[in-house]
């Protein structure tokens, strides 16, 4: 055993050495079926992780499968970097929320944690929306959005925008007064 290999690439001498299939994007929808059974059988046998899996498969594709990949990755890496330099800006705070939202998908460490994602969308609140939303620190997305959302009705009322009330109750009906005597 190499003292010097790195963990990863002990994992991926231990994976190969059982020769696993490999996948060059021209098989039919069969083929590709049953290679990745295959794959998925081997890694059940070997107990990797998830994240593992990835990074081993990824030395099983060749060709077309290759090419598809980087093209994929490099997308994905995009993605995930519009997320993290993602500002409210000119957006109000629905379609913020929306491009958050859709966004957040690409950068799995901070789907995966409640406080993680409401530092995500509280920092990029436009300023004034910010102050108001950090005022309180909340510690999960809902509850950001939230404030944000009541931190921006605030701010148009102060500004004298026009306030939309809520929908308005059904009177109850009154009593007919009748007109005064002329």
């Amino acid at each position: 055993m190499d003292v010097t290999a790195t963990p990863m690439e002990t994992m991926l001498k231990r994976f190969q050495s059982f020769k696993p299939p490999t996948l060059n994007g021209n098989e039919n929808s069969v083929e590709c079926e049953s290679w990745l059974e295959d794959i998925e059988e081997l890694f059940e046998s070997l107990d990797f992780a998830d994240d593992r899996r990835v990074k081993l498969v990824i030395h099983q594709l060749q060709e077309v499968a290759k090419g598809w990949w980087i093209a994929t990755w490099r997308a994905l890496e995009h993605r995930g970097a519009e997320f993290s330099s993602l500002q409210q800006g000119q957006l109000n705070i629905e379609q913020y929320v929306g491009k958050f939202t859709s966004l957040l998908k690409f950068s799995p460490h901070i789907a995966d944690s409640d406080e993680a994602q409401a530092d995500q969308f509280i920092n990029g609140l436009n300023p004034d929306v910010f102050t108001l939303v950090n005022a309180g620190r909340p510690n999960n997305f809902v509850d950001a959005l939230n404030r944000a959302k009541g931190a921006k009705a605030g701010l148009l009322r102060q500004r004298g925008a026009p306030f939309v009330p809520p929908p308005v109750r059904q009177p109850q009906e009154q009593p007919q007064i009748p007109p005064p005597p002329l």
